[in-house]
């Protein structure tokens, strides 16, 4: 099974949906531009919080299959649940 990086995963949704820079993203995240680009390239880990807010500038949801109930459920559902 192939490593699923965290790096690429942010770097994709930079560039599939939006085209932003490392700047303008950063901008956005009120972090510096090395500092995407040093999650890019896998040199530092951003906190869940940081990646839940990447995935939303970049237009994307971020869902989480429960293989228990059978049920793909977004972050937002999940939080209203618990």
């Amino acid at each position: 099974m192939k490593k699923v990086s965290i790096g690429n995963i942010l770097k994709n949704m930079r560039n599939i949906n939006t085209n932003y820079t490392q700047k303008e993203i950063g901008e956005k995240l009120s972090i510096a531009d090395n500092t995407i680009s040093s999650y890019e390239r896998e040199n530092s880990q951003p906190d869940f919080q940081t990646i839940v807010n990447y995935a939303k500038i970049c237009d994307f949801e971020i869902k989480i299959y429960n293989k228990k109930t059978n049920r793909e459920v977004t972050l937002e559902e999940m939080s209203k649940e618990l």
